[in-house]
C-alpha cells in the first residue's frame, strides 16, 4: 500500500518570537501546535510523528494522548537533529517521509493533500523521488523525500537541514505548483503572529 509519513518538527526554542513559545500561542481557538497536528491529521497520510525539544513537556501536553511523539534530546543541534528523530521513529515501511515546519499554521488539509497525491501519483516511476510545492517561483514546505533517501537523510550532517541533499539529487525534484502561498507563509515574529491574526 502507497503511504506517506509525516514529521512535524515541533523542537524549536522559537527565539525570534520573544519570551512565548509560538506553538502555544492561539491560532482559530486553540494552540497553534494543535491547529497544525488537526489539518495534518485529516489529510490521506499514514503516520504522524511530532518531534518534540524545546518546551517538550508543555508544546506535549497541547496534544491529545494519541498523537506520537518523540523527544530530541539533540534539539539544540539544529533541525536535522530533529527531522532524523522523527524519521528514526517511523514504523514499518513507507514511501516517502513529509517533513513538516510546525509554525506553518495556515496550511489546510487540502494543501498537504495536493502534496502527498502528487508524490504518490509519481514515486511508482520515480523511486527516489523529491516533491516541493512552489508558489510563483518559490520554494515552500513540506517537502516530501522517497524512503530511497531515508540513509541519506540519518547520516546527514549539515544542522539546519535537508538543501544538499536536495542540490545533490536535483535532477530528482519534481515541482509542484501551488494556487496559494500558504506553503511559504511561517510564523517566526511578533509581527508574522499579529498579519495571520488580523
Amino acid at each position: 500500500m502507497d503511504s506517506v509519513a509525516a514529521i512535524l518538527l515541533a523542537a524549536g526554542s522559537s527565539r525570534r518570537m520573544g519570551k512565548e513559545n509560538k506553538l502555544l500561542l492561539p491560532y482559530q481557538e486553540r494552540p497553534m501546535i494543535q491547529h497544525q497536528v488537526y489539518e495534518i491529521q485529516q489529510s490521506s497520510l499514514t503516520d504522524l510523528i511530532v518531534v518534540l525539544g524545546y518546551d517538550a513537556e508543555q508544546v506535549g501536553a497541547a496534544l491529545s494522548s494519541e498523537i506520537r511523539t518523540v523527544f530530541n534530546e539533540n534539539h539544540l543541534a539544529g533541525m536535522t537533529s530533529s527531522i532524523q528523530a522523527g524519521i528514526a521513529a517511523v514504523e514499518g515501511k513507507t514511501n516517502g517521509y513529509m517533513i513538516c515546519l510546525s509554525d506553518m499554521p495556515l496550511l489546510r488539509t487540502k494543501d498537504y493533500n495536493e502534496i502527498i497525491d502528487f508524490f504518490l501519483k509519481n514515486i511508482d516511476k520515480c523511486p527516489r523521488l523529491i516533491v516541493q510545492p512552489v508558489y510563483q517561483q518559490q520554494l515552500g514546505h513540506p517537502v516530501i523525500f522517497s524512503n530511497y533517501y531515508r540513509k541519506e537523510l540519518l547520516a546527514h550532517m549539515a544542522p539546519e537541514g535537508c538543501r544538499e541533499i536536495i542540490r545533490r539529487n536535483k535532477e530528482e525534484v519534481r515541482q509542484l505548483n501551488m494556487s496559494e502561498p500558504n506553503i511559504l507563509r511561517d510564523i517566526d515574529t511578533p509581527g508574522d503572529y499579529q498579519r495571520i491574526k488580523d
